[in-house]
């Protein structure tokens, strides 16, 4: 069985006990391939993932990596992105063939309103969001174009899939339906994870609506056997906190 997985961390600090519990679940979890999102230096999986590739890091927070990829298959390419300080993407020879990974974060619904993070240009509420999932499909198409490989797309898509009344709104789901549908790419990721996967947060008292996505091109996906989409909480059995997003992977044979 092969595993690929996706968690955003949260932007880890050093010697944490949340970050700690972190990187302990992160190697229970095992995955072969695993994209991490708002991580930092601090987590180091050196020791189980040999290959890791990057987003650049901003000089204002120099320790912390937008996306970060790591592999335990050997990562032979690095490519560049339309945005290489929250997108990282390279070219993986994993056990069944060479395959893409593109690690992202899609902005989440007040980027580009305020602040520093994006930058300061008044957007509305879901404007950086709708722009950039345009800019990131035309990346996708680019890559499938150019390097005629299979490709994932993972990471933070600040978008709620199954559940319409969570996150994102109805104009900004179906961009991201038309740009898969267009690019062949399935989200595998858009399921009830309340069923099995998911329970209450500690606090909250409610369960996560996910936002954290996987998708793969389907003339992969279609040889794939013995399939188990999943995930995992933002908390331990404890309820201690690991993050504020929960992980998510995908199982399979081919």
């Amino acid at each position: 069985m092969y595993k690929i997985a996706n968690w955003n961390l949260e932007r880890p600090k050093s010697d944490t006990k949340k970050t700690k519990l972190a990187i302990a679940k992160i190697i229970e979890i095992n995955a072969d391939v695993i994209v991490l999102t708002e991580t930092s230096k601090s987590i180091d999986l050196s020791k189980v993932y040999p290959f890791e590739i990057s987003t650049k890091s901003y000089d204002r927070t120099p320790n912390e990596q937008w996306v970060t990829i790591w592999s335990k298959w050997e990562i032979t390419k690095q490519i560049e992105t339309f945005d290489n300080y929250r997108i990282v993407s390279g070219i993986i020879k994993s056990s069944f063939g060479d395959i893409i990974v593109f690690g992202t974060i899609i902005p989440y619904h007040q980027a580009g309103f305020s602040g520093i993070r994006y930058g300061n240009f008044k957007y509305k509420n879901w404007e950086y969001h709708e722009k950039d999932l345009h800019a990131q499909g035309q990346n996708w198409e680019n890559l499938i174009e150019t390097e005629k490989l299979p490709l994932f797309v993972i990471g933070d898509f600040n978008q709620s899939r199954f559940n319409i009344k969570g996150y994102g709104t109805e104009k900004v789901r179906q961009i991201l339906t038309d740009i898969l549908t267009k690019l062949d790419l399935k989200c595998v990721t858009e399921i009830d994870f309340s069923k099995k996967y998911l329970t209450e947060d500690p606090i909250k008292k409610k369960v996560r609506n996910n936002i954290d996505h996987i998708c793969i091109s389907n003339n992969l996906l279609k040889n794939f056997s013995k399939i188990e989409v999943g995930a995992w909480n933002h908390f331990t059995e404890k309820g201690e906190f690991m993050s504020d997003h929960n992980g998510v992977y995908i199982e399979f044979e081919i």
